[in-house]
């Protein structure tokens, strides 16, 4: 009977330490957080051949924000630029771009790996989704996509670190 009561204070004893183990160990919601976006940082551009240049650069994670900043330049002349805020709050990871200087509807992040981060927001006429991807060769696609002739619209940009 001793036998007994002893090993299951043992076992007892082996479940509340596993437990607590794992408990400070588990993934807690910040965890997976805009941190996970930490493969965006840096600056990108396309590649020398493409017909316009576009430059893309993001800062590392940090206190729950990414400032992000983007300009396309098309026969040595910035014909568009771009400032973006990534934010994470009240746990969601939200993305507002400032077209030229003004502010766009506001995406939510509604898929995020470690390579990939998917941005939406249906209500929005154009774009209604913004797609990040760290390929394997170490460029960075981004993607836009929406409903207002989708085919003609949706535009993608493949990027490699500046410098390179």
């Amino acid at each position: 009977m001793r036998y007994m009561i002893g090993l299951a204070v043992a076992m007892l004893g082996f479940a509340m330490l596993t437990t607590s183990a794992f408990a400070q160990t588990a993934p807690s919601p910040t965890s997976m957080s805009i941190r996970t976006l930490g493969f965006m940082a840096g600056c990108w551009t396309t590649r020398k051949d493409a017909p316009e240049e576009y430059r893309e650069c993001f800062t590392a994670p940090y206190a729950g924000i990414i400032q992000g900043s983007s300009q396309t330049v098309k026969d040595g002349k910035t014909v568009s630029f771009e400032f973006a805020l990534m934010r994470e709050k009240d746990g969601k990871i939200t993305y507002t771009p400032f077209y030229n200087g003004k502010e766009l509807s506001t995406f939510t992040a509604t898929a995020l790996g470690p390579d990939t981060v998917v941005f939406e927001n249906p209500a929005n006429d154009f774009p209604k989704k913004v797609i990040y991807h760290r390929n394997a060769e170490g460029t960075l696609s981004a993607r836009i996509t929406g409903a207002i002739d989708a085919d003609k619209n949706n535009q993608e940009w493949i990027m490699i670190p500046q410098g390179m």
